[in-house]
């Protein structure tokens, strides 16, 4: 894991059904590595997602803006780490993330937290908590390349007294230091028929909690989604 921190990347998103993961897990062989932790090979995620109060940050992934952003908390409970995360999409369509160390997620930014969104973005942002979300997740690494999966289920999405589940759902991130389409894994999506999705789990969840919001692009991977779950 520390070899393939991948924190400039290329992100490539996948959605199918639980029981199509277990034909991709049969059939990865020994390409990969299962991260496990106290003999788990699955671990639990909380992530608190922060948006403008106009919803900025969903609306500029909807229209396909770059050079986008993300600002998030996450722990991962089964350690109980805890990090601030920013994530950039630059007009290269690369991920680049920044983030630091936090005791624990914060509902308002800390003295602390909030110098580093300064640092970081080079002014004050007006963000608000928006939604929450809760996950299981199986991480692989590849034993050959530069190259990281990570395997989401149980997604739940949580904003105030609204709250959405999708049982049956896996969303499949591949992170990669470069787009590599004859990896192991994508190689196999494909054979399965699975093909690449585009959309956030933060742009999901906001938008089945909120309908009303900006949604024409997102229709199609919605309704594969729902059909899906």
């Amino acid at each position: 894991m520390n070899c393939v921190g991948l924190m400039n990347r290329v992100d490539t998103k996948y959605a199918f059904s639980e029981l199509e993961l277990q034909t991709l897990l049969r059939n990865l062989g020994s390409h990969y590595r299962v991260l496990t932790i106290e003999n788990l090979r699955f671990s639990q995620y909380a992530t608190l997602y922060f948006d403008s109060p106009g919803y900025d940050c969903y609306l500029q992934h909807h229209n396909g803006k770059l050079n986008r952003r993300k600002y998030r908390m996450r722990e991962y409970l089964s350690t109980g780490l805890c990090f601030l995360e920013i994530k950039n999409k630059n007009n290269k369509k690369r991920t680049i993330k920044q983030r630091i160390s936090i005791p624990a997620i914060e509902e308002k930014f800390s003295e602390e937290s909030a110098e580093f969104m300064r640092s970081q973005v080079g002014s004050d942002l007006i963000l608000l908590p928006k939604l929450w979300t809760h996950f299981s997740r199986i991480t692989l690494v590849a034993a050959n390349c530069m190259e990281r999966v990570t395997v989401d289920y149980a997604l739940e999405f949580r904003s105030g007294d609204r709250h959405h589940a999708l049982p049956g759902l896996v969303i499949a991130e591949v992170k990669q230091e470069r787009d590599r389409r004859d990896s192991v894994i994508r190689e196999q999506l494909r054979n399965q028929r699975v093909n690449p999705l585009r959309m956030s789990k933060y742009c999901l969840g906001t938008l089945l909690l909120n309908p009303q919001l900006k949604s024409n692009r997102f229709k199609p991977t919605l309704r594969a989604i729902q059909k899906i779950a």
